[in-house]
């Protein structure tokens, strides 16, 4: 529940109750035309360098927006900032302009202007009041998981979960399970503009491939195809809309890999012993193609509020590429990837 400050509690209380013809014709509206007409209204009072009546009329859109549960646009409360010092309320601008770069951050279109403002405010109020004592500063609520000025440096360690989609002419399908590996990277997270929307390209290395198994009453075999490749994404990151501020967000976009090395293992069990063998792809006839490609997706979440932070996610990479040249077989990479790093916005 939104609490409204004095001057919004006395702009709630003029819709409500100071009915002349103009606000009753204003009330049939819908409240979000009204929103919009007293916008337009503000801007002619700005226009008209008459800042009291500009500061009525957008004390009367967050009025508003309060009592019919309108969202209120992070910019709104920048605009009445500067609205209320020119129109000689210092702490009416303070108010708005705090919560202005509580919302927006330091990556907010207007944050380094807000800052002189804030500043601007701040000196007229302790010059109007200077037997009081200062307030302290608010508790800044929590930021955006990707505050800062743009440019975020990602580390990333993780666990992968993989296997293959194996497809043949064959009448015996390769039923395989999963094979357990890990990769490490980095990356590089910028915003785009002031939406909710950035860009997340990375690069790591990455343990991937196969395992069939095979369980009998006196033996068990396995045999293994693992692959070591780097893996480039580049990926859209996507925060809840209308709630920049939640460090949550989903990760959705193309992933290409680079095939490093690729090997076969072979392994059978019998009792107390155990014999194995491994050996490079190309001499077990087994010619794979490089580069894979396909589609990322994913989610994440980012624990701190200041300039470093715990980063933890999951993705899946969903190979579209055929990485097997024998004719009449296709093997497609399938990778669940659980990873946590540390994220340091500059």
């Amino acid at each position: 529940m939104c609490r409204l400050s004095p001057r919004l509690r006395a702009a709630a209380l003029g819709i409500a109750f100071l009915g002349g013809p103009a606000v009753a014709a204003g009330q049939e509206l819908p409240p979000e035309i009204q929103v919009d007409l007293y916008l337009v209204r503000a801007d002619r009072h700005i226009q008209n360098q008459n800042y009291g009546a500009a500061l009525e009329s957008l004390d009367v859109v967050l009025a508003l927006q309060a009592r019919h549960g309108l969202p209120t646009a992070t910019e709104l409360w920048f605009r009445h900032a500067q609205v209320a010092l020119d129109a000689g309320h210092p702490q009416t601008a303070v108010e708005s302009v705090t919560r202005y770069l509580q919302l927006a951050g330091r990556r907010g279109e207007n944050y380094t202007t807000a800052l002189v403002v804030l500043d601007q405010a701040q000196s007229r109020v302790n010059a109007n009041e200077p037997r009081v004592q200062a307030a302290p500063a608010p508790t800044p609520v929590a930021q955006p998981a990707e505050t800062g000025g743009g440019l975020t440096l990602l580390t990333i360690v993780g666990v992968n979960s993989a296997t293959m989609a194996f497809a043949s002419s064959a009448p015996m399908a390769f039923d395989a399970s999963q094979l357990a590996g890990v990769t490490i990277g980095f990356g590089v997270a910028f915003p785009v503009g002031d939406s909710p929307l950035g860009i997340r390209l990375g690069a790591q290395w990455a343990q991937k491939g196969a395992r069939r198994e095979a369980v009998g009453e006196e033996a068990a075999a396995h045999f293994d195809v693992s692959f070591q490749s780097i893996d480039f994404t580049a990926l859209a990151r996507i925060s809840p809309p209308g709630a920049t501020d939640l460090p949550f967000y989903a990760l959705v976009g193309p992933y290409a890999s680079l095939e490093l090395d690729c090997r076969v293992t072979f392994g059978v069990t019998e009792g107390t012993e155990r014999v194995s063998a491994s050996d490079d792809c190309a001499n077990a006839d087994l010619v794979t193609r490089s580069p894979d490609f396909g589609l990322s997706a994913g989610a994440g979440f980012e624990m701190g509020t200041g300039a470093t932070r715990v980063n933890i996610g999951i993705l899946y990479n969903y190979g579209f590429q055929d990485v097997d040249k024998l004719v009449g077989q296709t093997a497609r990479h399938r990778v669940f990837n659980i990873h946590a790093g540390i994220a340091t916005t500059f």
